[in-house]
């Protein structure tokens, strides 16, 4: 199955609301129809899209970036789901990660795109297989990362992230 990037739009009293039931957390978050909704994800493209956001595979340099952050940072809050804790990411941090990538055209995002120097840092998921039509797979998941972030932005919402 692979480790998939998720994220969901979720509004400041909800957010609030988990802040203060960590107990709940993961029924009131997973269990939650109403976020069905207002969810979305970039499958396993999440350390590609990081690497070509940031320059480095390095996941441990997140924070040095606020387009680092789109990938993995934000806050985290609850216990371990597998692949680390659920985090959150408030309505300002949304507001200034979707304008760090609204500002990055896809010509910049791909012009990183070595096939060669992506296998040999073994960027998540293929691990020495990555071929240029894998291009269009990132860039696709990109652009819907740009989106997504833009509408949450534009909501004034805040943002839950999670590997799952």
């Amino acid at each position: 199955m692979g480790m998939v990037a998720c994220y969901i739009r979720i509004s400041t009293d909800f957010l609030s609301y988990i802040k203060s039931h960590l107990e709940e957390i993961e029924d009131v978050v997973f269990e939650n129809e109403e976020l069905e909704d207002r969810e979305f994800d970039i499958d396993k493209a999440w350390h590609g899209i990081y690497y070509l956001l940031t320059g480095t595979a390095d996941l441990e340099q997140t924070f040095e970036s606020t387009l680092g952050i789109a990938i993995f940072g934000g806050t985290e809050i609850g216990d371990d789901l597998g692949y680390g804790p659920l985090r959150y990411l408030e309505v300002e941090e949304v507001k200034e990660i979707a304008t760090a990538l609204e500002s990055v055209s896809v010509r910049d995002f791909t012009s990183r795109y070595k096939v060669k120097d992506m296998n040999k840092l073994d960027i998540y998921p293929f691990e020495g297989e990555w071929t240029e039509e894998d291009k269009e797979y990132l860039v696709e998941n990109f652009e819907s990362l740009v989106e997504f972030f833009r509408i949450t932005a534009t909501k004034d919402e805040a943002m839950l992230l999670f590997v799952s």
